[in-house]
């Protein structure tokens, strides 16, 4: 009989495991966003004035224009010609150039307000690879007071 109750306890623990999972599965991949689609067809309205409306591009971020990924799905829509593509290819990697001496200037000046203490543990943080957490929260961030004194291991009273 508690042979019966233990087996059926990992079933239930089990069973709430691959629920549990297959939740936040559908939980992940529903609140990604989703992909910009233009509609093939206009769908607003006629104009009624005699300025014609230019179509907006989407709004691209830098990194996803700048990246020859870009340039790959560039060439699958659009059928590039050579000469585009090498065109193409030549104003990314000036973007990136761009970008990287941007970064570069940002950090000295930066390094130009910290002391030298702090400009050593930058530059230790600044090595470091930085990686985007897997999940985010909706949840506030923890808000600490800023202070100029280092922690002390003082009990509270």
């Amino acid at each position: 009989m508690n042979n019966l109750k233990v087996i059926f306890a990992t079933v239930v623990i089990f069973g709430a495991g691959v629920i549990t999972g297959g939740l936040l599965v559908n939980y992940v991949h529903n609140s990604r966003p989703k992909a910009f689609h233009k509609p093939a067809v206009d769908v607003r309205p006629p104009l009624t004035n005699a300025v014609a409306r230019v179509p907006e591009a989407p709004k691209l971020k830098a990194p996803e224009i700048l990246n020859r990924q870009f340039l790959q799905r560039l060439n699958e829509e659009l059928h590039l010609t050579p000469e585009q593509h090498e065109a193409i290819l030549k104003i990314i990697n000036e973007g990136q150039n761009q970008v990287h001496k941007v970064i570069q200037d940002s950090r000295l000046e930066i390094r130009e307000v910290l002391t030298p203490e702090q400009r050593r543990s930058f530059d230790d943080l600044v090595k470091r690879p930085f990686h985007k957490p897997a999940f985010t929260t909706n949840a506030p961030a923890l808000l600490l007071p800023v202070t100029n004194s280092p922690p002390t291991n003082a009990p509270a009273n």
